[in-house]
């Protein structure tokens, strides 16, 4: 048994964080129910509490921001702890009865805990198992009906009924339950293979990506103290920095991108700046007659906090729309948006913007899907560990609010994804030092069962889970009258 709660442990390990190994999701569940069979529940909670604690630490390893908050390093351990929960339920759950209904304890409340993630995390949705089928695009696809806690619905079900066909149910055909899981596993596979592989003719758009600075530069992070230290020569340097990153971007409007993003905090600037920055910026995109979205990071007067904004200046040099980050703030202690999602309608399509740590929350992504957005822009700045991770998070907003996804992240993974998931161009940070995306993406998105419908799933998790257990109940109620 301490075996396979090691093996466990390693597959849930690779499952998630720094890994996304899609075939380790699937199999972790299975044998953490099989390492826990013969035990009591108290031991079962003891084992599987520590195991689950150490796989999910390990997972998630220097991915989270360094702050200043007592044992903030070893949350990723704490929630690990949390998920240890469901299964020694369904354990329980398993002893009174083996009713095949039993099955839906176990993905019921390991589904809600990651709506835990969606709803009430201040950091977001890190941790969701849904996002480990990445790279298996067909599982991927279930994103754009039910959202990624849809996938991570499948993907413990299967587990528990896997599990179930080990156990002893009179009267059940077990060979039919299997049959019938399988078939609704190939048929589910079959129609995300159909839905990935499925072209239509569309118009696209060149997409130039760019950003100029490494964060690690000591150069680079000199200019946050020099705004406090030395005004003058932050200044100049600001100044220098807006000449590099306008002369790049009209370099690229002359290769004939037809849009040009920024990624976040691509400029440092005194809010005396701004004004200057989108004008200049202004006058690139009429003369050549572009669209540039920028996320320049404004210093304000000491008393105010300072702005993390984003701006998309149309063909015409003016100023289309703008929207400040909501997500972070508790941490960045920037202005905070308003979590309103504004859009512009283009020749190229309807597009919007959101920053960085925003698309971790996706109940305010939603308003992509309500709002037909067809181009999304996510500028953002990350660090090596949580590269591909963060980039892979807004590419499943993507799919589930079907829209084609650009990212642009300074020291990170810089990515074109269409509304299915799929790559088109991508660029590491790490493995280069000319720092330019650059490719074609439709301007067209997709309408979702998401969108409409699926967003409220968690609906229908509550209602089952509520069900199964009133039919359990009523049960074992009955075993004790008979």
């Amino acid at each position: 048994m301490l075996v396979l709660l090691g093996v466990g442990g390693l597959f849930m390990a690779l499952s998630n964080g720094r890994f996304l190994l899609a075939p380790a999701a699937w199999l972790f569940p299975v044998i953490f129910l099989f390492a826990i069979r013969d035990m009591g529940w108290r031991i079962a909670l003891v084992s599987l509490t520590l195991v689950m604690a150490i796989g999910n630490q390990l997972s998630f390893h220097k991915m989270l921001p360094s702050l200043p908050i007592p044992l903030f390093e070893y949350v990723p351990a704490l929630a690990g702890a949390m998920y240890a929960i469901p299964f020694v339920l369904q354990k329980v759950v398993y002893q009174r009865t083996h009713s095949f209904v039993a099955t839906l304890f176990l993905p019921c409340v390991y589904t809600l805990l990651d709506y835990l993630n969606v709803y009430v995390n201040p950091f977001g949705t890190f941790g969701v198992l849904g996002y480990s089928q990445h790279e298996f695009l067909a599982v991927a696809q279930v994103a754009s009906v039910v959202g990624v806690t849809g996938i991570t619905f499948l993907i413990i079900w299967t587990a528990s009924i896997v599990y179930w066909l080990s156990l002893s149910a009179p009267g059940v055909s077990k060979r039919k339950v299997a049959l019938v899981t399988g078939a609704a596993l190939m048929l589910l596979v079959t129609w995300g293979g159909i839905r990935v592989n499925h072209t239509i003719e569309e118009d696209t758009v060149l997409v130039s990506g760019l950003h100029t600075i490494d964060r690690t530069d000591g150069e680079v992070l000199e200019i946050f103290s020099l705004h406090s230290k030395e005004e003058e020569s932050f200044l100049q340097k600001a100044e220098e920095r807006m000449e590099q990153v306008i002369n790049q971007t009209e370099a690229e409007a002359r290769t004939g991108a037809n849009i040009i993003h920024h990624a976040e905090g691509v400029v440092v600037i005194d809010e005396a700046q701004k004004e200057a920055y989108l004008q200049r910026l202004g006058e690139v995109a009429e003369r050549w007659g572009v669209y540039i979205v920028t996320v320049p990071y404004i210093f304000t007067e000491k008393e105010n906090p300072n702005e993390n904004v984003l701006y998309i200046i149309d063909s015409d040099g003016e100023v289309a729309l703008e929207h400040y980050k909501y997500g972070g703030n508790i941490v960045e202690k920037t202005v905070e948006g308003e979590k309103t999602i504004p859009f512009v309608d283009t020749e190229y399509g309807r597009m919007a913007g959101i920053i960085c740590w925003d698309k971790d929350f996706p109940t305010v992504v939603d308003q992509i899907g309500e709002q037909d957005v067809d181009l999304l822009f996510i500028p953002s700045a990350d660090w090596k560990e949580i590269s591909p991770y963060h980039t892979i998070v807004g590419n499943f907003r993507g799919i589930e609010n079907g829209a084609n996804v650009i990212t642009q992240t300074v020291n990170g993974m810089s990515m074109i994804a269409d509304y299915k998931g799929q790559t088109l161009v991508k660029m590491d940070h790490f493995t280069t030092d000319h720092w330019v995306m650059r490719g074609h993406v439709s301007t067209s998105g997709i309408a979702t069962a998401y969108s409409s419908w699926g967003k409220y799933f968690i609906g229908c998790i509550i209602m089952t889970l509520m069900l199964s257990f009133l039919f359990i109940y009523r049960s074992k109620k009955r075993r004790r009258i008979s």
